[in-house]
């Protein structure tokens, strides 16, 4: 049997120990006490529950939620699935139909949105119909805004659609970002069927929905947990690797990237650290508040196309408290006088939809500085040819050729790795016996 190690037990890491536990003998190394990566729960008290940044999944993210069912955690009481709303408090409202299959479901939400003229809701359709023979031509990437300006898009489409949207799904400005990234979520998303356009909060921090339970099953699958154990170096040994003191076959470096480069031995990854050097990282700020009496947003996710937040999350419809989680994507392009009182800045937002919810009676403000990487035009892919000759396989979100980098895509790319790993050695004993 294989020896394989993982190092980083965030979301790629994780998924990879899944999908090698029963094949190959597993050691999963983690800096941190705790899984889960740059998707965690921290403790924040008195709040119900904090994660390092507000997450939402949507409906198209199958590997996820086949990863969680196969370790057996409840969905329903895990998530809060909703079909697609979008709800600006200062601009545009729709909803997708739930009894239709798409793409009738978001025909029936755009020509019944509110707030959006006849002439509006026309226009948003062409640009949707647009989009997709972008898609089908399968022409070169090009950004979003240079998309926009050609359809000739007005500052509303923009303003309450267009650049939420964009925000949202690829942490991107619109100016950077791959317009054939955004049509790749588009297609497998809200495109692809009515389910897949729902979005699932989580109801619990994401340790308790994702990272316990797949920890656990994956212990009990018989790998070993290595967690406090800060790996320095991947050294080359002369069948397969070293990872302090100890050999193995192969290694899966599942850490952030730029902790990543940083493992691989001199001699290699010269491709991969090139990648990693280019790559454009973003902020996400996420504010909780709680108050001391009971509101209700109008809805579960109440958006600001003119504020501070995006989107405020109102926590009573998810587990009954108080509370509000407040999203603030591209935080660090804001100036440096902007972000001194986020939790004041939010709070004026919030009294803006629900004027009589009084003062918050508890605040934290959580930033992640490198929450994501820019999802930019013509992004490419590292070669990694001579790391897997070598036995070093790379997984996490950035490296997946299709998608942003999101949870889903950090899962997939860990997924694949294991597979590609097991190939090989398959590949190997069926060589090795004739």
């Amino acid at each position: 049997m294989k020896k394989i190690a993982i190092i980083g037990a965030g979301w790629a890491g994780l998924a990879a120990a899944i999908e090698l536990a029963p094949h190959a003998d597993v050691t999963l190394f983690e800096a941190s006490r705790v899984a889960g990566g740059r998707a965690r729960g921290v403790a924040v008290a008195p709040f119900s529950f904090a994660d390092n940044g507000q997450h939402l999944l949507i409906g198209a993210y199958r590997a996820i939620f086949a990863l969680l069912d196969k370790v057996g955690v409840d969905m329903d009481t895990a998530f809060v699935r909703q079909p697609l709303q979008w709800y600006l408090h200062d601009g545009v409202r729709f909803q997708a139909a739930s009894g239709l299959p798409a793409p009738l479901n978001l025909l029936w939400a755009i020509l019944t949105a509110q707030n959006a003229t006849w002439s509006d809701k026309f226009s948003l359709l062409k640009q949707m119909q647009e989009l997709q023979t972008h898609h089908k031509k399968n022409l070169p990437d090009q950004s979003v805004q240079s998309w926009l300006d050609a359809q000739r898009v007005s500052s509303k489409w923009r303003d309450e659609f267009w650049l939420p949207m964009v925000w949202g799904a690829l942490n991107t400005p619109l100016e950077r970002a791959s317009l054939q990234r955004l049509c790749n979520v588009m297609a497998d998303g809200v495109w692809a069927s009515r389910a897949a356009s729902d979005y699932l909060i989580p109801r619990k921090d994401l340790g308790c929905v994702f990272a316990e339970p797949v920890l656990h099953y994956a212990c009990q699958q018989g790998v070993k947990w290595q967690p406090e154990t800060r790996v320095r170096e991947i050294a080359l040994a002369e069948q397969g690797v070293q990872i302090d003191g100890q050999d193995f076959d192969a290694a899966i470096v599942a850490t952030a990237p730029y902790h990543a480069a940083q493992l691989l031995p001199k001699t290699l990854g010269q491709s991969v650290r090139a990648a990693i050097d280019a790559l454009k990282y973003h902020a996400i700020t996420t504010v909780y508040l709680q108050y001391a009496q009971s509101f209700r947003l109008p809805a579960l996710m109440t958006g600001l196309a003119h504020g501070t937040a995006q989107w405020l999350i109102d926590r009573s419809r998810l587990n009954g408290t108080n509370e509000i989680a407040a999203v603030i994507s591209m935080s660090d392009d804001v100036s440096g006088s902007l972000k001194t009182d986020w939790a004041a800045r939010v709070q004026a937002d919030v009294l803006r939809v629900c004027p009589d919810i009084g003062e918050p009676i508890a605040q934290q403000v959580i930033t992640e500085k490198r929450a994501t990487i820019a999802s930019t035009v013509h992004r490419a892919m590292p070669d990694m040819a001579d790391l897997n000759a070598r036995g070093i396989w790379l997984a996490g979100d950035w490296l997946h050729s299709r998608y942003p980098a999101t949870l889903e895509a950090a899962v997939l790319s860990g997924q694949e790795v294991a597979r590609q790993i097991l190939r090989g050695s398959l590949s190997g004993s069926l060589k090795n016996n004739g």
